[in-house]
């Protein structure tokens, strides 16, 4: 029963704190404008699912132990399936791992020029071409309305704000918001 206590033991602190932020999180100062969720709702919803997952946790180590482990089934299902000598021969891709890593860094640096749509569309359309995905017009589909979508989420459903860009990328961003019926 110890070394199921000293298991469950992360998820118990966690779920402590996730109670006391949660108790934090009552307390902001804000009242909501009508048909609107104040900046209070994220965080507690975000702390109730972390909550959760904390109680799952600690009543699966409690309760269940060491024979229901999700590594261990999937371990198994490889092992039937033959998945480790084909892993041992993939090849491995360390000059596109370098390239997504630097176009990550690049996206970061620019997102404040570039703004978030104009900056997210080429990310997201450079990562597809540097994984050797060849469908052009899925790459542009997926790129596009990929970012429109995060946006949209952002800026309208999440109240964060996203950066515009300057000069013509700003103006972009502008439109597309516009467009979007955000304000």
């Amino acid at each position: 029963m110890l070394n199921r206590l000293l298991r469950a033991s992360p998820y118990i602190v966690l779920l402590i704190c996730a109670m006391y932020l949660y108790h934090l999180a009552t307390q902001f100062d804000y009242t909501a404008p009508p048909g609107r969720i104040g900046p209070d709702a994220w965080p507690k919803l975000i702390l109730v699912m972390l909550g959760a997952v904390c109680v799952c946790e600690i009543v699966k180590n409690l309760l269940v132990g060491e024979s229901f482990t999700a590594s261990g089934m999937l371990d198994k299902l490889m092992q039937d399936a033959g998945a480790e000598e084909e892993e041992a021969n993939r090849p491995g891709y360390p000059l596109r791992l370098w390239a997504g890593i630097g176009l990550t860094v690049v996206y970061t640096l620019l997102m404040d020029t570039l703004g978030f749509f104009v900056a997210s569309s080429a990310y997201l359309a450079l990562f597809m071409i540097i994984g050797q995905y060849t469908r052009w017009r899925v790459i542009a589909a997926a790129s596009v309305l990929g970012s429109l979508a995060i946006m949209f989420i952002f800026m309208k459903i999440v109240y964060v704000s996203l950066p515009l860009g300057v000069g013509p990328f700003k103006v972009v961003s502008i439109a597309l918001l516009a467009v979007m019926g955000v304000r």
